[in-house]
């Protein structure tokens, strides 16, 4: 059996599984533990991590307290340092004006988070690019959010908007500070 220790946790349920005769297969693994395939799939390709209740019904079905290890270990490195940035672009046109504008939107572990959910640190490096930031009632849902303004004409990128920026930008800034968006501990 390889030492599954140098490889990352998918590949060591990949590893540990294909050398199970019992569950090789995903499905079999999956009709014992109660993860669905395409989960495990994920998994063992690096996609994503199992929550800790997947990781305890993989390891518990596959019997392996060293793969149940090196899950948790991973598990609460990612919990802890999650990989947050601004997506900025100086080539936003406004809605209204049609005037060129700059704004902003995060990513958080590749999943995209509105201004409202930015860290003071955020915001300033937004500001410091010549984004306008600024509190604004959503016509919607009546809520106040932060949102991205046109220096032009003061009109606003609402929340459902929001999603015309993704992957329009012109720079990608990798945020250091992270303990806002640091999770709490996942119950067992």
């Amino acid at each position: 059996m390889k030492d599954i220790s140098a490889m990352n946790f998918g590949e060591a349920l990949q590893y540990v599984r294909k050398s199970n005769q019992e569950y090789s297969s995903r499905i079999k693994l999956s009709a014992r533990t109660g993860v669905d395939t395409r989960t495990i799939s994920y998994i063992e390709k690096g996609e994503s991590l199992p929550t800790k209740k997947q990781l305890n019904a993989l390891c518990d079905a596959l019997g392996n307290e060293q793969l149940r290890e090196k899950g948790l270990s991973e598990i609460e490195y990612k919990r802890t340092h999650p990989d947050v940035k601004i997506c900025f672009s100086d080539k936003t046109s406004c809605w209204k004006c049609g005037e060129t504008m700059c704004s902003v939107y995060g990513l958080i572990d590749g999943y995209p988070m509105s201004p409202d959910d930015f860290n003071d640190e955020m915001c300033q490096i937004a500001r410091d690019k010549g984004v306008v930031l600024e509190e604004r009632k959503s016509g919607v849902t009546g809520e106040t959010h932060l949102v991205n303004v046109c220096p032009h004409c003061g009109a606003f990128i609402g929340e459902f908007y929001l999603h015309d920026l993704w992957y329009g930008e012109t720079e990608v800034i990798q945020v250091d500070n992270v303990s806002d968006f640091i999770v709490p501990e996942e119950e067992e």
